[in-house]
């Protein structure tokens, strides 16, 4: 089976360098910006992972193709911090992605939705060989079955636990601090819920698209601040950012003198939204994604027979698979062969 994948994630490397590498890759592999007759890509690319899935004729010289973009627009040593893998390897890697097996927040759900969403992205773009169907197609139903079967995730505290946690550690009167949601992703959706369900009000939400931020903030009974007004973002007390910008939304020097009181930033973004020397302003407390990730490692140890299952499934799963796939091909090979 002809497919492989470059990639880099939160064990191997630090924010700085996800962040360089996710800007590359969004410029010269994100769909719409590469189409080639000889390679063909698929980029996931989150807070925690960067990731480029190929098929070709010949995946070595793709692979080289794709490294060697990556050493002229990166300037950070990272070859070391890569990972690749093809064939079968390649398709156990992505189910285990899919299932939550390789995230930060060990067995989170919003990967399923991330790797959908830049599969159907790139069809969209692209008419993409069979072998990257299979692979993506596969990867998703696999995934789904495993965690239905073994409740994967099911009780265990998740980002959305951590960041409220750490709301009220830092205000005195959480349910009463002011609250924006800058971006619609599908991560800032699922901790607004969560905080409303937990009877926080006092909530607004900013989005590029206004339409966007009218519709949700109606759902759920919330405040809309108009795209062109992020720049009275100070006038909250905890701002919680999560948008797919290339650049930073908010700067060092853009905050107002006239900001009072202390301020909690989440930056839950790769690229980074907020400048990290922002965290240089003595009324202002910037976490971002890895530094929440942190905060919920003991879910691992809690889940580790669980996990070992769910790698066993995953191993005979893609195995299975991938010969059933290589027995098909060969058969119609033989029969075109017998009929010419």
């Amino acid at each position: 089976m002809r497919v492989g994948v470059v990639g880099i994630n939160h064990k191997l490397a630090d924010l700085k360098l996800r962040e360089a590498l996710a800007k590359t890759c969004q410029k010269r592999f994100g769909a719409g910006h590469s189409v080639h007759d000889q390679h063909h890509f698929i980029l996931l690319s989150t807070c925690n992972r960067t990731e480029v899935y190929f098929s070709s004729n010949d995946l070595a010289v793709t692979h080289s193709y794709l490294l060697s973009i990556l050493r002229h627009d990166v300037k950070e040593e990272f070859d070391h911090k890569l990972y690749s893998y093809f064939g079968v390897d390649c398709f156990s890697h992505l189910t285990r992605v899919t299932s939550g097996l390789d995230s930060a927040i060990i067995a989170e759900t919003e990967i399923q939705g991330q790797v959908k969403n830049a599969y159907e992205l790139a069809t969209s773009y692209l008419c993409l060989p069979k072998e990257l169907h299979f692979l993506f197609q596969k990867s998703l139903g696999i995934s789904k079955k495993i965690r239905s079967e073994l409740q994967l995730g099911r009780g265990m505290p998740n980002l959305e636990h951590a960041i409220l946690q750490t709301g009220k550690h830092f205000f005195k009167s959480c349910t009463q601090a002011r609250i924006l949601f800058v971006g619609t992703s599908d991560i800032n959706q699922k901790i607004l819920g969560f905080l409303r369900s937990k009877d926080y009000a006092n909530i607004t939400i900013c989005n590029r698209s206004n339409a966007r931020a009218l519709q949700l903030a109606h759902v759920h009974g919330v405040q809309q601040l108009d795209w062109h007004q992020l720049a009275a973002w100070h006038q909250y007390d905890w701002v919680i950012f999560g948008t797919k910008s290339p650049d930073y939304l908010i700067r060092h020097q853009d905050v107002s003198e006239e900001a009072k009181g202390q301020k909690l930033i989440m930056d839950l973004c790769v690229p980074r939204n907020v400048e990290p020397k922002l965290s240089q302003d003595p009324r202002i407390t910037l976490l971002n994604i890895d530094q929440i990730n942190r905060l919920l490692k003991i879910r691992h140890r809690c889940m580790t027979h669980t996990l070992v299952e769910a790698e066993n499934r995953i191993n005979e799963a893609t195995h299975n698979h991938t010969a059933r796939y290589i027995q098909k091909e060969q058969s119609k090979i033989a029969v075109l062969a017998a009929s010419a």
